[in-house]
């Protein structure tokens, strides 16, 4: 089992991308701004509200990559004291190691960007950052924390995998810095998402009963403080830049669908489900017409 993932990410040293490597523009001209207006409303004319929509995200999602990878760190400490034998050998380790350095490299990425597109030093303070990482500084075994982190992480990285083929379909060559960005983003992502899926085939069965209802425990909690960190952020973007960017928006709308939709196919059973096995064809026509893609992760 732990020769999988030293599968997944064998090449992970050649299959990313550091931020530095980026051909980071030093404005983000009309012709960009076009195309993250049509990103998020279909229309090239929402420059403002589209780079409000964006900042708004990207910043949350730097604050909920910082968070994976603390909690990623705790793990691996503590699973110098587990007998278990997932945990034995390098391979988990390592695996953990990458996607914990990825997330991180990926919070510095969409800091960054965050500034470039809105040309302010975007920063939010009450970030819940204690309570979130808090949830996992108890006593539980640590690949209970491992499964629940993963099970929670694996939502988001869906969503924005499906914005990923958004930007694929309208710009295949990534003439626009958004689509290389969420492209090098994405090479990171396919890994993490192949890690998240051996978490729920060899781990998650590997708990007790106990332990699962443990793990469900944290998963929830840290939901409801990820939903509640997503309201303040959007509250705090739109006083800053004063205008509701939410209206008209289909990315945003479409986001909040996929959000709740994933949450309940994928944990809202008494199993934890892979996407992509548990979608309907509705639900495979919403993707389809939002991103022209026919899975979430191919």
């Amino acid at each position: 089992m732990r020769s999988k993932l030293s599968l997944i990410h064998e090449n992970a040293h050649l299959n990313t991308f550091h931020p530095n490597q980026l051909n980071w523009p030093k404005v983000s001209g009309t012709e960009e701004l076009d195309f993250v207006s049509m990103m998020a409303f279909g229309e090239t004319r929402h420059h403002e509200k589209a780079i409000a929509y964006l900042t708004k995200e990207f910043a949350q999602l730097a604050e909920i990559e910082r968070h994976v990878s603390a909690v990623m760190a705790i793990v691996m400490a503590e699973l110098q004291a587990d007998g278990h034998p997932l945990a034995e050998g390098f391979e988990l380790h390592n695996a953990l190691s990458n996607f914990a350095a990825e997330e991180l490299n990926h919070a510095n990425m969409f800091y960054r960007y965050v500034r470039l597109l809105s040309g302010r030093d975007f920063r939010y303070p009450d970030n819940l950052f204690t309570e979130r990482v808090g949830l996992y500084e108890g006593s539980d075994s640590p690949l209970v924390k491992l499964a629940a982190l993963c099970c929670s992480a694996y939502i988001g990285e869906s969503v924005i995998t499906v914005f990923e083929h958004r930007t694929q379909a309208y710009d295949p060559e990534r003439k626009f810095f958004l689509s290389q960005m969420l492209y090098a983003h994405g090479l990171d992502e396919a890994r993490h998402i192949k890690t998240d899926h051996y978490v729920f085939d060899y781990v998650i069965p590997s708990l007790s009963v106990q332990e699962t209802r443990r793990m469900r425990q944290i998963l929830d909690a840290t939901e409801t403080l990820n939903t509640e960190l997503a309201g303040r952020f959007e509250r705090f973007t739109k006083a800053q830049f004063g205008i509701d960017y939410t209206e008209g928006n289909l990315g945003h709308s479409t986001q909040l669908l996929l959000t709740r939709m994933f949450r309940q196919k994928v944990f809202g059973g008494s199993e934890i489900h892979k996407v992509d096995e548990v979608l309907n064809e509705a639900d495979r026509e919403l993707i389809q017409a939002f991103a022209h893609a026919q899975v979430v992760h191919p």
